[in-house]
């Protein structure tokens, strides 16, 4: 049974693992710093999920400032809507096909969209901003603590021995290539953080991440299969986690 971003348990079992956990927290504090982000700006931000990288840019922009949130899932951008009452933010489910924007946001699904259309709704002297886990570019991560430093206890039980790697829309073209074809100029940052096993049990209760390691399960028996596999595991354990970020300048 696959349920997807759309299943109207979705929302409800990730902002859980955000009120739990801050891994989305810090990617998105990182996102908005490095994004530049003051004053009234204009800002476009893609696969916006519940409103989590609107949430923190809007502390650091101005009353006149406008956020337009993407969001193609309904489940999410009807809990997005409910969340945000600021009448800075508006919802769409349709990409804008034209309009310049200061800052385009994507936190943590770039590799689920096409860097170009995205760059093309940049305005002159504004940039596109985005991050992603390392993982998911392909890079190993460096072993924590514990009887299970890499985490990869809690999969292997849940899928009978087998360490799935993480799931991707395809491989990434080079990213930096991919952003000065596209007219821009990249920088590029990172940040690391630890991910536990009470994080890694909450992060795949959430529907669309475990489509494919538990097929044919709603999200209750999910839980329960997770609840069951995690009592076996090491709680104490914790790798890290590393995530890049790009901030790629349109010249004026």
């Amino acid at each position: 049974m696959s349920v997807g971003w759309d299943s109207p348990r979705t929302p409800e079992l990730y902002e859980r693992f955000n009120a739990r956990h801050d891994r989305y927290r810090d990617a998105n504090e990182a996102l908005v710093a490095h994004a530049a982000l003051a004053g009234d700006l204009v800002v476009l931000d893609v696969a916006a999920g519940t409103g989590r990288t609107t949430e923190a840019a809007l502390a650091r922009l101005g009353d006149r400032a406008w956020i337009v949130c993407f969001e193609p899932a309904r489940a999410m951008r009807e809990a997005g809507q409910e969340r945000l009452g600021d009448g800075r933010v508006s919802w769409t489910d349709e990409l804008p096909s034209c309009g310049a924007y200061d800052r385009v946001l994507c936190g943590a699904a770039i590799w689920q969209l096409e860097i170009a259309p995205l760059a093309a709704r940049v305005a002159p002297g504004g940039a596109l901003c985005f991050t992603i886990p390392a993982l998911y570019l392909g890079e190993g991560e460096e072993p924590g603590g514990g009887e299970d430093p890499l985490l990869v206890e809690l999969y292997a039980r849940l899928a009978d021995g087998r360490v799935p790697q993480a799931q991707a829309g395809g491989p990434l073209p080079d990213v930096g290539s991919a952003l000065a074809a596209a007219g821009l100029l990249p920088e590029r940052w990172s940040f690391q953080r630890r991910i536990t096993q009470a994080e890694l049990r909450d992060w795949l209760a959430i529907p669309p991440l475990t489509d494919a390691l538990l097929p044919g399960l709603d999200p209750d028996q999910r839980l329960r299969a997770l609840d069951e596999a995690y009592a076996d595991v090491d709680e104490a354990s914790w790798r890290w986690e590393r995530w890049h970020g790009w901030t790629a300048w349109r010249p004026s």
